[in-house]
């Protein structure tokens, strides 16, 4: 079990989900930028607004990370990681600070995460963001799926 567990895809593919499960299975602590940003911010915002709030809790929750982390406390990002440079970045930081981490990847079919969002928006929660079909194209041509290159551990749901 690695000190810190970083969830990697793309929305709709069970991040949360799984992150949960595992939470509950190693008894981790489970940081998610939708249930802190959506509640503090709001829905819909510009993306500059959006990159400098996410900044802000990633910094937050990175503090609080070393924290748990003193207290042998295992901890679980669930922010997606969509790109080589975050992963990258935050395997780093943890390596700089004493910590193993682990990335976890839901490698899930586009339109499997396209059905569970825009299902998703008619549940109303308040922790996951309203996705249009056109924004979920934007967002899956920013999205870079894990390389071969990169250590992963790649997890397989069922795709119901």
């Amino acid at each position: 079990m690695a000190d810190i567990t970083f969830i990697c895809g793309f929305i709709g593919s069970g991040k949360t989900t799984y992150a949960n499960q595992l939470a509950q299975q190693q008894g981790a602590f489970r940081f998610s930028i939708d249930e802190w940003m959506i509640p503090l911010y709001g829905e819909h915002m510009s993306r500059e607004d959006f990159d400098r709030r996410l900044a802000v809790l990633q910094d937050l929750f990175k503090q609080a990370a070393l924290q748990l982390h003193a207290l042998k406390v295992p901890v679980i990002f669930d922010f997606g990681f969509w790109t080589q440079r975050d992963r990258q970045q935050f395997t780093l930081w943890a390596k700089n600070h004493g910590m193993s981490s682990e990335i976890h990847y839901l490698a899930t079919d586009f339109a499997i995460c396209r059905e569970r969002a825009l299902w998703r928006n008619t549940q109303d929660d308040g922790k996951s963001y309203t996705m249009t079909p056109e924004m979920l194209d934007l967002f899956w041509s920013w999205f870079e799926p894990p390389l071969e290159t990169e250590t992963i551990y790649q997890v397989d749901l069922e795709s119901d």
